[in-house]
């Protein structure tokens, strides 16, 4: 089980990296009333994350069965890493030059605003319809289902892996739970760090990840 759990750590580093997630439940916990909307938000990005690798890996375990199944699982991986570098490159370009400044999304502004039922939908859809975070999901997905472990051990792999993906969005909600409002002066440096630098921050996730399955799908063949 630990070697399934290593081979998924760069895929939940990858998601547990992404700053868009980050932001958004930073921007509901300094927002007004926030404590409803970032519980949602959290709560819908944990079940998105758990239910995206798991319903890639039932795919993932049928595709790769029998002869050549080791194959197709090195040849997913390689396009996926390539697929990723791309994106790198591309979010390093669209970055902010000297001193110009980021803009601020239309989606980051309708955050304050929301009610918790649909923070939780938005929590859903940052994982599920956001093509780097989808790819992450379907890289772990994949790494999962060519797993030969009992049924048990994939289900821990899975809920470690789901941990360790969502530990950045949980674990300020939960501090924001335990302490309060004291915890909003810490947090609004990092979400104004984060806005500035996101496409930075992106660019490198995507490349190193990328660059990780790139090298995982060649040693496959």
């Amino acid at each position: 089980m630990f070697e399934l759990i290593a081979e998924l750590v760069p895929q939940a580093i990858g998601l547990a990296a992404s700053p868009l997630p980050l932001i958004a439940v930073l921007v509901m916990i300094l927002s007004p009333d926030g404590r409803g909307r970032s519980i949602g938000f959290a709560v819908g990005r944990v079940l998105a994350v758990l239910a995206t690798a798991a319903a890639v890996a039932g795919v993932s375990e049928l595709v790769t069965q029998g002869a050549g199944g080791t194959r197709v699982g090195a040849v997913i991986r390689l396009v996926l890493g390539v697929v990723l570098v791309l994106l790198s490159i591309s979010k390093l370009r669209s970055r902010p030059r000297g001193s110009d400044e980021p803009k601020t999304p239309g989606w980051m502004q309708s955050l304050d605003g929301m009610s918790p039922a649909k923070a939780l939908g938005t929590g859903l859809l940052v994982t599920v319809i956001n093509p780097k975070e989808l790819i992450f999901g379907i890289a772990a997905g994949v790494v999962i289902g060519s797993s030969t472990l009992p049924p048990g051990m994939v289900a821990a792999a899975l809920l470690i892996y789901t941990a360790i993906a969502t530990i950045t969005v949980v674990v300020p909600v939960v501090a924001y739970l335990l302490v309060g409002a004291r915890v909003r002066g810490m947090l609004e440096p990092v979400r104004t760090w984060l806005v500035r630098y996101y496409n930075v921050i992106i660019a490198a996730v995507l490349a190193i990840i990328g660059a990780v399955m790139i090298g995982k799908g060649l040693a496959g063949f």
